[in-house]
């Protein structure tokens, strides 16, 4: 019995330190607007320099690369758009996917997610990303363009 219990005791602390391993990748980069109109702005914020008409509430541009650990199957507010939780660096990090946005398919729980674009307050006071490009699932997908 003891051999046993030392087993699922090993198994279970090999599982946990692979989640925590898949977990802890990713990257969540920030970039101010302010900053975006200047030559030393990087690559990875061409989505947010090429998204000319947003309101004065898009302060910062933002990337979140990660792993899918939930996505919202029911919209509560009715407003259409979805919502995942992206783990990065094992930080849980918001991403709206607006009603909109013309990605197929929502990606699948454990799925890589890399999306781009800006900073939101979401109906629950926190912080969100909605995304002005999306690699997901295979596919790569941009925002509709806005003010133009």
């Amino acid at each position: 019995m003891r051999r046993i219990l030392l087993g699922v005791l090993a198994a279970l602390l090999i599982a946990a330190a692979v989640a925590g391993v898949v977990l802890s990748r990713g990257t969540f980069e920030t970039y101010p607007r302010s900053g975006l109109a200047g030559a030393g702005a990087p690559a990875w914020t061409a989505p947010c320099r090429a998204d000319s008409g947003v309101g004065r509430d898009h302060t910062t541009c933002v990337r979140v690369a990660g792993r899918v650990v939930w996505i919202q199957k029911h919209d509560p507010d009715g407003d259409g758009d979805r919502h995942l939780i992206v783990i990065t660096r094992l930080h849980p990090r918001i991403v709206k996917v607006p009603r909109d946005f013309p990605l197929r398919h929502l990606p699948s729980l454990g799925s890589w997610v890399d999306a781009t674009g800006w900073v939101v307050v979401g109906a629950s006071g926190h912080n969100e990303l909605e995304p002005r490009l999306m690699h997901a699932s295979g596919e790569v997908v941009r925002a509709p363009v806005r003010g133009r």
